[in-house]
């Protein structure tokens, strides 16, 4: 085959070779032919040029190439195609020098980039690396701002035309348009920040509220006094809205009044069985904690003249309400668990599984509560008491090792931030879930936060501890919720009792 490819120049030498050399490479036969004439035709290139085997490189094949798409008026002539298996060969024979290797990571730059904002693009992506965001959220980012730019491209707008409201109709438009990008919603709040920070865009105003409702009206003073006069926690609060307010909503009268006369204790009966069906027993008792407190606050505010409170019925209970605390074991699973995820998880697991903290304060830590120079720190805890507690040597050290790793860069002094930017404070929810998430790891099923506060109870009390000293660490501010703690002490409990037929002395 290789004598029926005439070939004239400098790379006559290597027709034979590169014959025998596409034999051995597998290619097909007709493929092999076009190499070969292309090969033939470069060199023939190079002879009319007076250019010898010397000159040879990889830019006078790139410049070969280049004239050859210029002459044939295509992208992608025989020269394009198959010239470069033709380099293969001359770098396996040592004619030409390999290519240095060329990476096609962009860095979460998108390829394709039009519109007004085509040279921020890289910028960003530059900050948010800074800002500590992760490649992936970097690249879906990037892409959510090019699609914006592109966006305005097609509508003929620039620079000057972006506003917050043209950020939420483009986030409207990815949307529900034909080809929809969901994820836009949640990172056009990104872009936004970079849009902001880079003077594009002034602060996001918050929208002005909307009039207040009778019935919000009503919520609001009910949890204003539940924050002032019961110490009740806003997490709380708000919870407790959740479960009263439909109530209130049904008391609403044609003109858009509430009507108080209508909380008797048939009508609230019939809310507690509607709203709480479907609901777990556990639910249902929030729910009529929630309806009772409303109660009780327009019985005391004189909305209404009877004390209702007393009518509403408790949802069954299918077992006892004793607090169920954790073996040995099983906490030591999850600190294991926890070791194995980072500093911060482990930190989270001492603070609650030593000290028997609730989720909310180890939330509300900050690093103005940590007195190392006496080693104790001081938590708020409910009713937005403040409380200082000792801090162990274990738990100091774990909550070292993990403010040695803790992003610098925090919004806030919060103790425990998030695992990815922005880096902000957990919530009781995010402290919740870690213990959550290890407890899974460690193949316990669904474990939450007060399981090892209950657990820590529970051991101060089987130790010989005082109910007093159980309730000062947990931070109780009645004696009767920690008197619940003694009802697990079943060694105690059967020392006090008597064999059958035994009279007491």
């Amino acid at each position: 085959m290789a004598d029926s490819v005439r070939c004239a120049g400098p790379l006559a030498v290597h027709v034979d070779a590169l014959h025998d050399w596409l034999g051995r490479s597998g290619g097909l036969p007709g493929r092999s032919v076009r190499c070969e004439h292309a090969f033939a035709r470069f060199s023939s290139w190079m002879a009319r040029r007076h250019l010898e085997l010397a000159d040879l490189d990889g830019d006078l094949i790139d410049e070969y190439v280049g004239q050859e798409q210029e002459r044939t008026g295509s992208r992608s002539p025989a020269a394009f195609q198959y010239l470069p298996v033709a380099r293969r060969y001359l770098v396996a024979a040592g004619v030409v020098r390999p290519a240095a290797p060329v990476s096609r990571c962009r860095g979460g730059v998108p390829r394709l980039l039009a519109g007004p904002l085509a040279s921020m693009v890289p910028e960003m992506v530059t900050w948010l690396r800074v800002q500590g965001y992760a490649p992936g959220t970097v690249k879906s980012v990037a892409e959510a701002a090019a699609r914006l730019s592109a966006w305005m491209h097609v509508r003929e707008l620039t620079v000057e035309d972006v506003s917050h409201e043209l950020l939420e109709r483009f986030v409207v438009a990815q949307t529900t348009g034909p080809v929809r990008h969901p994820s836009s919603a949640h990172r056009i709040v990104t872009v936004r920040r970079y849009l902001t920070a880079r003077g594009v865009l002034g602060e996001y105003l918050v929208p002005p509220a909307q009039p207040t409702t009778p019935v919000a009206a009503e919520l609001d003073a009910w949890g204003a006094w539940l924050r002032a006069e019961r110490g009740i926690g806003a997490g709380t609060v708000a919870d407790q809205r959740r479960w009263a307010g439909p109530f209130l909503t049904g008391l609403l009268t044609g003109n858009g009044c509430l009507d108080w006369a209508q909380a008797n204790c048939d009508s609230v009966n019939r809310y507690v069985a509607a709203r709480g069906r479907g609901y777990s027993l556990a639910s249902r008792r929030h729910l009529v904690t929630a309806v009772r407190s409303l109660l009780r606050w327009a019985f005391a505010t004189a909305r209404i003249a009877d004390p209702v409170s007393g009518g509403v019925l408790r949802a069954p209970s299918s077992r006892t309400r004793l607090p169920r605390g954790l073996r040995p074991a099983q906490v030591q699973a999850i600190a294991a668990a926890a070791t194995a995820t980072g500093a911060r998880d482990l930190a989270v697991v001492m603070m609650i599984s030593r000290l028997g903290l609730r989720a909310g304060e180890v939330a509300g830590l900050t690093l103005d509560d940590i007195d190392w120079a006496r080693g104790r720190m001081s938590v708020v805890g409910k009713p937005s008491r403040r409380l200082t507690l000792p801090l162990p040597a274990d738990v100091g050290a774990a909550l070292v090792d993990y403010l040695r790793v803790r992003p610098a860069c925090g919004t806030d002094r919060a103790v425990f931030l998030r695992a990815r930017p922005p880096w902000a404070g957990l919530g009781r929810q995010g402290i919740s879930g870690i213990v959550a998430r290890l407890a899974a790891r460690a193949g316990l099923g669904t474990i939450h936060a007060h399981r090892l506060r209950h657990t820590v109870a529970s051991q101060v009390v089987a130790a010989g501890g005082s109910l007093a000293e159980a309730r000062e660490l947990l931070g109780h501010s009645r004696a009767d919720v920690t008197i619940n703690y003694a009802r697990t002490d079943l060694a105690s409990l059967r020392a006090l009792t008597l064999p059958w037929g035994r009279l007491p002395s």
